[in-house]
């Protein structure tokens, strides 16, 4: 893999400063999908991503629709190494449904192959990795040795989100290979038909392939502590359960997602922050893909002049934020734990289009009538009475 270390032009500490075109903090999703368009649109581009880990993308797994990916991406989205189905499923007490919207995965091994693959190609880009970031402002980016790197263009796609007060997405997961296949076609998105408890618990499960599987257990909770021995456990039960013999764990990956109903996200500011931490994300489902995919589609074509565009995008995003908002302000404050999934039930009633517009963050006003109008789902301010009657015992 391209490194800054070792190219010949590689600046020493003391040195003067590298001159870049773009300088990219963090080799995430969002940097590095970034930094694939701009590589894309640019191919003389001076480029650098700065990675403070050994290795780019991590150890994650990242989902989307693919009606989420901009109608008219460049071909660095072609080339992205997706698994794709046709479809998933849900499903909840009493109610299970196929959802023909196709979906999409890219692995963390998948995101990282397409960066070496794209900077070997390219000798003006340099991909700096263990290296932490000292500083960095509009105009520059200080490593943690001393060196300096000045860009016309700074982008920091690092950092966890401070929007605002609310609740959270947990999750970990184990990537098992089973004895045989599983029988599994499409992903389950969501299956609820789980003991509920304190929190709002469902199984994420992809088949990667036939006897390969990624089993997430997820929950919606209020705070983020998560007992990973339970969770490894109750994994282990859920495939038994479905007839799945588990013969290795390859992977295991965990994370605590926002989910907040107060906050919008800040309105751009120089260096750009992309990200959790720039608040491109869907408040209501934890995915970050179709920010970080339009993102970098809008970066790609406007990175020599960014804000004029980046503000747009920002003003449409905060309208779709604050709907995320008022539905994860209901969902946790007007649910019990235990009933929480009656809403997320409804929701997957409603008519396909409506589904991926509100996925992609593009919901109309007939979608928002269609998501707050009506009768309320089953379960609606049972949060209130519950802490009503806990009062009314105590002494």
């Amino acid at each position: 893999m391209a490194s800054i270390d070792t190219r010949t032009d590689a600046p020493q500490p003391g040195n003067e400063p590298t001159r870049f075109d773009v300088a990219l903090v963090g080799a995430g999703l969002h940097g590095g999908l970034i930094a694939l368009a701009l590589l894309d649109a640019e191919p003389g581009l001076r480029l650098a991503l700065v990675e403070r880990d050994a290795r780019p993308a991590g150890n994650h797994t990242w989902c989307f629709h693919l009606g989420d990916a901009p109608p008219n991406a460049g071909a660095w989205f072609e080339r992205l190494p997706l698994i794709r189905w046709p479809g998933y499923e849900v499903a909840f007490p009493g109610f299970a449904r196929a959802i023909d919207l196709p979906y999409c995965c890219l692995t963390s091994e998948g995101l990282a192959t397409a960066l070496q693959d794209a900077f070997a190609a390219h000798e003006t880009a340099r991909l700096i990795t263990g290296c932490a970031v000292q500083a960095l402002d509009a105009g520059s980016v200080t490593l943690a040795d001393g060196r300096r790197l000045q860009a016309s263009l700074v982008i920091d796609a690092c950092g966890r989100s401070d929007v605002g007060r609310g609740g959270y997405q947990k999750f970990l997961g184990l990537e098992v290979e089973l004895a045989a296949d599983s029988g599994l076609a499409r992903p389950l998105l969501m299956d609820a038909c789980l003991p509920q408890g304190s929190q709002f618990r469902f199984m994420y499960v992809l088949p990667l392939a036939p006897r390969r599987l990624l089993i997430e257990d997820t929950a919606f909770a209020r705070t983020a502590d998560m007992d990973m021995a339970a969770r490894r456990a109750a994994i282990h039960d859920y495939a038994a359960a479905r007839g799945w013999v588990i013969q290795s764990v390859l992977r295991e990956e965990s994370g605590v997602l926002p989910m907040p109903w107060r906050g919008v996200p800040p309105a751009p500011t120089l260096p750009l922050k992309v990200g959790y931490g720039g608040g491109w994300f869907h408040p209501a489902t934890g995915y970050s893909a179709p920010c970080a995919l339009r993102m970098a589609d809008l970066l790609a074509r406007h990175w020599r002049a960014p804000y004029t565009a980046l503000l747009c995008e920002w003003r449409r995003h905060r309208r779709q934020f604050r709907l995320g908002l008022l539905l994860n302000l209901l969902a946790f404050r007007g649910f019990a734990p235990d009933l929480m999934w009656h809403p997320f039930a409804r929701f997957y009633r409603l008519p396909l289009a409506t589904i991926g517009r509100f996925y992609r963050l593009q919901s109309t006003a007939v979608d928002v009538t269609r998501l707050l109008l009506g009768r309320p789902p089953r379960g609606f301010g049972s949060a209130w009475w519950r802490r009503g009657k806990t009062r009314e015992v105590c002494p």
